[in-house]
């Protein structure tokens, strides 16, 4: 059978038949000075090696085990680089489960070749992300961002943003490399959008470096309201936040984002994902009749027609987002029935998070057996892991709704195990549970954490209220209730503070 890695190889082997027509040659040091005798027998050598690359990559799947010994071959090195790098993937991607060492050792090793072009370096790229493969995903993204900085626009950002959620699992220094070189590239998101949560995160790199000077330049790129808020909350900020106090007011910042990006939706009006990103940004700024307003009219549009793709370029890739803002319009306008309307239609395409969206508002509504209906087809290997916490967390809120207390227990000892894939879901679920002094020690940890500090605090501050149902209201008391704790204030002073905003809670 063939393994995940190697279903991915496919487009890489493609890539890799997209290099320059010209062979590149070995470095100079490869060889040494030979007789024309042993120079005869090198040159059949490597013609055999060649044979055998050739036969593996039109016959995949025939021939790995003499790649391997190709590999390991002396003459191997002296191969055209082409040729190392074909042998390299081929062989990377060959790799079982059981030998995800060795495939990753060939897959380093195709990476570290020296003059591999754009085209090899992204395969290499895709191989790492599909695989899973956190440190060599980091340093080849890296490399592509250093050589090829120009070439960042025509990249699909949903694989640097692959690469750049592995990278969370790579070491410290490899994080700060990659996030270093696509700073110094200048990368952006489409339509000129600063990632903000990446530049935060390398801002607190550097720091933790020393590099004040360069974590403050960084921070003048961050825009997006909710992260400068994580920042200001933090106190390892404090240096930055001082530095250009203007850049880190978060009221007006919310206000830059509506402009921003309804100046953009005026100029793009075929993008429904500036749409989305226009109702998002109304949201966090509370203004729910605009909010309403915007989706009503793209709503009317849609109905108009039977040609949604022609309407808007990126209806398929963006219509679930847009649909779930639709739903939150609606709910802050307290039409709860027709709020689940737009995540019907969205889950209706298969979409799993619209999915999880709905069942989680069956729950607000105190609907569990229709929560429970719509989450029953979710089985483990349709969602991710952070997917399959809440699913889970859906299904223990909707046992606690029926008083299902095996189904309460078996839910809790499930989030228990896995919190680490969602720690909000498993703090949640000891709200939801009531266990109100596990969920104050788990929430004290929480900002003890270094790593998971910045996805807490911005939790814990102070924003205008929202409108919810008796059971968001009642869990909103209880979440407020811990946060108020004596000690759970006190373990927040020692790493942050809390303020109060006149916007949405994130």
């Amino acid at each position: 059978m063939k393994s995940a890695v190697v279903l991915a190889l496919v487009a890489v082997i493609g890539l890799a038949a997209c290099a320059s027509s010209g062979q590149r040659q070995p470095t100079p040091d490869a060889v040494e000075p030979i007789s024309s005798d042993k120079a005869s027998e090198l040159a059949a050598e490597q013609q055999r090696l060649r044979d055998i690359i050739v036969f593996t990559g039109k016959h995949y799947g025939r021939g790995l085990a003499e790649l391997r010994d190709v590999i390991a071959a002396p003459a191997f090195k002296s191969l055209a680089v082409d040729d190392q790098f074909q042998a390299l993937i081929l062989a990377a991607g060959a790799a079982t489960p059981a030998e995800t060492a060795i495939g990753r050792g060939y897959l380093d090793r195709a990476i570290a070749l020296p003059g591999i072009g754009f085209e090899d370096q992204l395969g290499t790229l895709s191989l790492a992300v599909n695989s899973g493969y956190a440190a060599a995903a980091a340093k080849s993204l890296t490399l592509l961002a250093r050589q090829w900085p120009d070439r960042l626009a025509g990249f699909d950002n949903r694989l640097i943003f692959r690469a750049l959620w592995l990278a969370e699992h790579a070491a410290p220094g490899d994080r700060l490399l990659v996030l270093q070189a696509l700073y110094a590239a200048h990368w952006k998101i489409e339509w000129d959008i600063e990632p903000s949560g990446y530049w935060r995160d390398l801002a607190l790199l550097l720091l933790e470096q020393g590099a004040l000077r360069e974590a403050i330049d960084v921070s003048t790129h961050v825009t997006e309201a909710h992260v400068l808020i994580a920042m200001r909350a933090d106190r390892r900020f404090d240096a930055v936040v001082a530095a250009h106090p203007d850049q880190f007011d978060v009221e007006a910042a919310a206000d830059r984002e509506v402009k921003f990006f309804q100046s953009l939706s005026d100029e793009h009006p075929k993008s429904l994902a500036l749409k989305a990103r226009v109702m998002e940004a109304l949201l966090h700024e509370q203004h729910y009749a605009a909010m309403l307003a915007a989706s009503d009219y793209a709503v009317q549009e849609i109905k108009a027609t039977n040609f949604t793709d022609k309407l808007y370029d990126d209806y398929v890739e963006e219509h679930g987002l847009y649909f779930y803002l639709r739903s939150v319009a609606l709910q802050r306008a307290g039409r709860w029935d027709e709020a689940a309307a737009p995540l019907v239609e969205a889950s209706h395409e298969g979409d799993i998070n619209q999915l999880i969206n709905l069942a989680s508002l069956y729950c607000a509504l105190d609907r569990p057996k229709d929560a429970l209906t719509v989450i029953s087809p979710l089985g483990p290997t349709r969602t991710s892991a952070y997917g399959a916490m809440q699913v889970e967390a859906v299904r223990l809120q909707a046992a606690a709704q029926l008083g299902d207390r095996a189904q309460l227990s078996r839910s809790m000892q499930y989030l228990s195990s896995h919190y680490a894939d969602a720690p909000r879901a498993y703090l949640f679920a000891l709200v939801v549970t009531k266990q109100l002094d596990q969920a104050a020690r788990y929430l004290i940890t929480e900002l003890e954490d270094k790593e998971l500090r910045q996805s807490i605090l911005p939790d814990v501050q102070e924003y205008l209220p929202t409108p919810g149902t008796k059971a968001e209201l009642e869990l909103e008391a209880q979440w407020r209730s811990i946060v108020a704790r004596k000690e759970v204030q006190a373990a927040i002073h020692k790493v942050g503070r809390v303020q109060s905003y006149h916007l949405e809670a994130p």
